[in-house]
């Protein structure tokens, strides 16, 4: 038997192109924002590949709204206008709107949200979870429009029809690396509810040989509020920690502030670490050491991945990527001063 000819897919056009696959896309459906010589490049490829575009695809276009969800835990965290923006700037070079969904962190709201997906006349959603539901795989295989997530700490299944984009390793195993090797030895921990990126607070645990109830500090939620009534606490005690990792940067700016207000000096006396690396911890006063959690990468390529499935369902594996967090060290957090002291 005659073995059949491997069909040409739109990622084959792109490769032999040299062009990204969106823009194989544009040139298909005779888009604005691509030159007429890289039209006439893409065309020409096509024809000799004899590509022949998904016509239930094409159909399926017809009927798009043009626009995509982005579900996200809480506005108010400065690290999500960051997502925010480069979900939107992709889905504007696709000609796709943001619809915009604050779940605040709430399994109820993240499951909610999965649910009325239809109701919300979207092609597809980017969501951002922060609870994590039992129940939240169960939807988005059953969503019935494209879905991408945007990961942090989490292990998913492989059975979760979805495109994964999210870290490689533990953000805290940085934080707390640094800390232990600039010879900080009692360590606090200040965060939102356990249950709340909970690998955060795991890497704190298994940094250490014995954790200190005493120099652990769960707040309501990830504000910088949470970050002054910690401050207030390990303030408290009769002996204080010498470095506090904070949950992430909000955090961290509300004991960096509440800190300088009661006499306490930083790094000299307490050594503060955040994880976001949100512009605001670089205008305080220190500046932040923080682990950058990529962003607006990571918000761009699962926008991408979401707007490549849209146009092509079905077209390829769901992608599972993951980015590698940095450590950016600042004045919060300096090697021991010998002549420091730390306590009251």
């Amino acid at each position: 038997m005659m073995k059949r000819a491997k069909k040409a897919t739109i990622e084959d056009v792109a490769r032999e192109a040299g062009v990204g696959i969106a823009t194989v896309s544009r040139a298909l459906n005779n888009s604005e924002g691509i030159s007429t010589k890289t039209r006439e490049k893409i065309m020409r490829v096509i024809e000799e590949m004899g590509f022949t575009p998904n016509t239930s695809a094409q159909s399926l276009k017809i009927r798009q709204t043009r626009q995509i969800a982005l579900a996200v835990p809480d506005i108010r965290n400065a690290i999500i206008p960051d997502i925010a923006w480069s979900v939107e700037q992709a889905a504007k070079q696709h000609g796709y709107r943001v619809v915009q969904i604050n779940t605040l962190g709430n399994a109820m709201q993240e499951l909610e949200t999965l649910r009325e997906l239809k109701k919300l006349h979207v092609d597809g959603l980017v969501i951002m979870p922060l609870a994590y539901p039992k129940q939240l795989e169960g939807l988005v295989n059953q969503a019935g429009i494209p879905v991408s997530i945007i990961n942090y700490g989490k292990r998913l299944s492989e059975d979760i029809k979805a495109d994964i984009v999210g870290m490689a390793r533990q953000e805290g195993r940085l934080v707390m690396e640094h800390l232990l090797q600039i010879g900080r030895t009692r360590i606090a921990y200040a965060g939102a509810p356990k249950d709340k990126i909970e690998e955060r607070y795991f890497a704190y645990e298994q940094s250490l040989e014995h954790v200190d109830p005493s120099l652990v500090y769960f707040g309501e939620d990830f504000s910088f509020e949470t970050g002054r009534q910690a401050a207030n606490y390990f303030y408290s005690l009769k002996r204080m920690p010498d470095a506090i990792y904070a949950v992430n940067d909000m955090v961290a700016i509300g004991l960096v502030n509440r800190m300088k207000e009661l006499g306490v000096r930083v790094p000299e006396d307490i050594a503060v670490v955040g994880i976001d690396n949100n512009l605001w911890a670089t205008v305080t006063t220190p500046q932040i050491t923080s682990v950058s959690i990529m962003g607006s990468e990571v918000g761009r390529l699962a926008a991408e991945l979401l707007l490549k499935r849209i146009q092509y369902p079905g077209s390829s594996d769901y992608e599972r990527v993951e980015f590698e967090p940095r450590l950016i060290v600042r004045e919060s957090s300096v090697s021991m001063n010998s002549n420091s002291k730390h306590g009251n």
